[in-house]
């Protein structure tokens, strides 16, 4: 009786992740009516022996002092991996091989970012690279057997898994998009730009084709700057940063912040340098990248939906480009982000947080949940020109989307 007792008291979240190269992303909530809250850890990991977990100080924010361990192998996460340990991104490495740690690393964050128990009842949806869909099978047997127990910095957790969804980066911003249009979504190519790669899959005939991932990620920008550039060193985390603040015009003096020099007619010659490096390498990369899209786009393709991070930092080349060529170009499915869920990334989360909100519904379906309502912003009603830049309020039904094959669940007695 006692054992019946504690599983029905078991808290329910509902758990959405996105395993990005360069930090993981996750929305997290207690169901049905928690409120939504975010989870953000670097996207270092380095394996660690017992030992050295255990000298972690317990002290400090969650973020930087997360780690688990799985059967005999521990791994620090994140900010802990990178100062203590070394750890690094490992982009060579597949998503899905990374992602038991990772998260599990995550679900150590939501419980202590809601005070939650260390068992917990799941529903649980990941983001991958389409070309690592596949990997889904593989990806849930190991998450099944890690989740029978994991040691935290809290104790060792355990999750029921009551739901487990693996779908395409990009998924998200494709089904905002349907809720929002309807029967009026035109034969599109999702393309989602992230640091570690590009991933493209197209819709028509009301069904999603099968995805493609290449290596054109920020990455690959990153690489070939570093080519072109004496004395930047890939090993500094403040790349991307400083890339994105210089701009389409590379401003020489914000790029200064990336030299090792002391001498400040030396450091201004970096930076003049490293801006015409700059300039040349986002020059090469968005046409690498318009290259390889016109190349995998069939002639009945309508329209470009951009989204990721990395989209972003091109987007007055990508515009310019296909404007000329005559395709239509959205970006991010004009999803508003509140200040709440943005954190500071912009963009770089709508994915995940306009996939967690259609998990929510797909969630209310299958308990027979009924919400009052349910209330999204977007930036505007996309085809009405008239609207355009305004925050509409939208309500949506409960009408759930069909499941795509590259969903795979997860029975609730398992």
């Amino acid at each position: 009786m006692p054992k019946t007792k504690e599983k029905s008291d078991l808290k329910k979240i509902v758990i959405t992740i996105d395993m990005g190269a360069s930090k993981t992303k996750a929305i997290v909530q207690e169901y049905p009516e928690g409120k939504p809250v975010v989870l953000l850890l670097d996207s270092e990991i380095a394996d660690v022996a017992k030992a050295s977990v255990e000298s972690v100080q317990q002290e400090g924010s969650p973020e930087s002092r997360a780690w688990v361990g799985i059967g005999d192998e521990y791994y620090a996460l994140g900010e802990l991996a990178r100062r203590r340990f070394g750890g690094i991104s490992q982009l060579r490495e597949l998503k899905y091989e990374l992602a038991v740690p990772k998260i599990c690393g995550a679900f150590w964050l939501a419980k202590e970012k809601l005070n939650l128990g260390n068992d917990v009842a799941a529903y649980l949806s990941v983001l991958l690279p389409p070309g690592e869909v596949q990997d889904k099978e593989q990806l849930q047997i190991r998450l099944k057997d890690t989740f029978r127990g994991f040691d935290t910095p809290a104790g060792k957790m355990r999750v029921k898994m009551l739901r487990y969804d693996a779908a395409s980066e990009g998924s998200g911003i494709f089904f905002h998009r349907r809720r929002t249009l309807g029967d009026r979504v035109p034969v599109s190519m999702y393309v989602m730009l992230g640091y570690r790669n590009a991933s493209i899959f197209t819709f028509r005939s009301g069904s999603i084709g099968a995805g493609i991932t290449s290596n054109f990620g920020m990455s690959w920008l990153v690489n070939n700057l570093i080519s072109k550039t004496s004395g930047l060193s890939p090993d500094n985390s403040n790349i991307i940063e400083v890339l994105i603040e210089a701009g389409a015009s590379c401003d020489p003096q914000v790029m200064q912040k990336l030299s090792r020099k002391r001498k400040g007619d030396e450091i201004q010659l970096d930076g003049e340098s490293m801006s015409k490096a700059l300039l040349l390498a986002r020059d090469e990369y968005w046409r690498a990248i318009a290259r390889w899209l016109r190349s995998k786009m069939d002639e009945d393709i309508e329209e470009l939906v951009f989204c990721g991070g990395t989209a972003d930092y091109i987007r007055p080349e990508i515009d310019a480009y296909f404007q000329k060529e005559g395709i239509k170009v959205s970006w991010h499915a004009n999803i508003f982000i509140p200040d709440e869920i943005s954190s500071g990334m912009g963009n770089r989360i709508a994915d995940v947080w306009a996939f967690h909100q259609h998990m929510i519904i797909q969630f209310d379906k299958l308990t027979g949940y009924i919400r009052s309502e349910v209330v999204l912003l977007t930036k505007s009603v996309e085809g009405n020109t008239n609207n355009a830049g305004a925050e509409v309020k939208r309500r949506y039904n409960f009408t759930p989307c069909e499941r795509p094959s590259t969903f795979i669940a997860v029975n609730e007695n398992v």
